[in-house]
């Protein structure tokens, strides 16, 4: 029994650590390594304003990890080891953990990747609410299972339960955060701008009657933008830095037009 918990504990921090040495060589620090009852969860410091391309390989080196584990405990059973049965277990043990990270769900790394994915397409507010639905679908089967099992067995598979819970309300604190995490992108980048001195430019441009919370959420992290604000009849009127933006959102607000900025 305890050699098991050692090995599912082995089996987590490894996976963890491997999202953890990835966000080091792309520049972010791992805060701490949360062990769940059916995985773990790595947290680092200014992750949420990372780009998507990042996002991707950061989330993909957790399963990729647990893969590599899974590959060395097969080589064990293919040797004829005494521990035979520890190293299935570990096999099993790691390819599960594996498979279900990459599930479409966020907060898992499958989840992590899609958004990702979709936000190299599409405003990262719309890839996070598809994840999100992703996960809360997720979460309904789960139970949905869930009492099955207890319907057929009378026994209730509690880790099912909480992971259901937890992808139900990371889902919905996800989809809410969204609009933080734009102002924290902006807010980064001008610090990025003026310590690095160039960054790559996109311009944007925009009818004048159109909300900042709209125009803000086409921003991404990788990118500096400069709007070109126009009229109905599509003349120039002006144009806004996104500095610009950044410095007057704290007056005039997220749901200023774009031509007041002028």
């Amino acid at each position: 029994m305890y050699s098991k918990v050692v090995l599912v504990v082995s089996a987590v921090l490894w996976h963890e650590l491997a999202h953890a040495k990835v966000a080091m060589l792309l520049g972010y620090k791992a805060v701490e390594v949360e062990l769940l009852p059916f995985g773990g969860v790595a947290r680092f410091e200014g992750f949420g304003t990372v780009d998507s391309k990042s996002e991707i390989m950061i989330a993909a080196a957790g399963p990729a990890a647990s893969l590599v584990l899974a590959a060395f405990a097969y080589l064990g059973m293919l040797c004829g080891s005494l521990w035979m049965d520890v190293w299935e277990f570990y096999l099993k043990l790691n390819i599960m953990l594996a498979v279900f990270n990459l599930l479409p769900g966020l907060p898992l790394d499958g989840g992590r990747i899609f958004r990702a994915w979709l936000a190299l397409y599409m405003d990262y507010g719309k890839a996070t609410q598809i994840a999100a639905g992703i996960s809360k679908a997720l979460s309904a089967s789960l139970i949905i299972i869930t009492i099955y099992e207890y319907l057929s067995s009378q026994t209730i598979n509690v880790t099912f339960l909480i992971a259901a819970i937890f992808l139900y309300t990371t889902a919905r604190s996800e989809v809410q955060v969204v609009g933080f995490r734009m102002m924290r992108i902006l807010a980064q980048k001008k610090a990025k701008l003026i310590s690095q001195g160039v960054m790559p430019t996109t311009y944007l441009t925009v009818v004048q009657d159109v909300l900042l919370k709209d125009i803000v959420r086409l921003f991404k992290p990788e990118q500096y933008y400069v709007l070109l604000i126009v009229n109905g009849d599509c003349k120039l009127q002006g144009r806004v830095t996104e500095i610009e933006i950044w410095e007057a959102l704290p007056i005039k607000g997220i749901y200023a037009r774009a031509g007041e900025f002028i």
